[in-house]
């Protein structure tokens, strides 16, 4: 009778070969995995890195700001800067806000393209936004970068736009300061106090 010899040796080899495998698979699938989150990683980089750049690089500066009537006018002159890029004046909004007796919040906005109570130029229309050195009947409806541009707005609230609240007489009465907020379309913003230190038409307010 033929006696079936059993080959440990040889199990034993199998048993690596196929552990081996195992590893070999493993180590593919997680190079792969790591991979591809290095890719997704440096993208996000890349995303997050032109955003920050593209704010930078885009911005509105107050250069000036005086009271431009006895009431709730304030006129501004502003400076844009981007990388080459033009932008729509009408995209451009501004937000004025103060606070009344420490808990009343008073606020309005509005684009810079549109001063109710801005310059008479004829015809019923009025100037809102023009280029320094210009006549206020040049209004302008685009920014161009290195430019300076005047533009004024009202005080009031957006549910009464004919009130007084946080413009010149409005915060002289009451002693506060307001906060003018410009937002671009690209997300460049520039913040700035008004505080009334000289209570008269001209007079400066930062």
């Amino acid at each position: 009778m033929r006696r079936v010899k059993h080959n440990e040796d040889g199990a034993v080899g199998i048993d690596l070969m196929i552990t081996y495998i195992g590893i070999v698979i493993m180590m593919i699938v997680i190079g792969s995995t790591a991979v591809g989150m290095v890719e997704r990683i440096s993208q996000q980089t890349q995303h997050t890195a032109l955003d920050v750049n593209k704010e930078a690089g885009t911005k509105m500066i107050v250069v000036g700001a005086w009271i431009e009537d006895g009431y709730d006018d304030f006129l501004f002159m502003i400076e844009y800067q981007s990388q080459g890029k033009n932008v729509l004046a009408e995209d451009v909004e501004w937000t004025l806000w103060c606070v009344e007796d420490g808990d009343t919040l008073h606020r309005r906005s509005g684009t810079i393209d549109d001063w109710i109570s801005g310059p008479p130029i004829g015809g019923g229309e009025r100037a809102s936004i023009w280029e320094v050195g210009t006549d206020p009947s040049e209004t302008v409806t685009e920014l161009e970068s290195g430019a300076r541009y005047f533009f004024g707005i009202d005080g009031g609230t957006n549910d009464d736009n004919t009130g007084d609240e946080c413009g010149p007489t409005f915060l002289n009465e009451e002693g506060i300061s307001a906060t003018l907020t410009v937002n671009l379309p690209d997300g460049g913003s520039s913040t700035q106090i008004l505080e009334i230190k000289r209570f008269e038409v001209g007079a400066p307010v930062i």
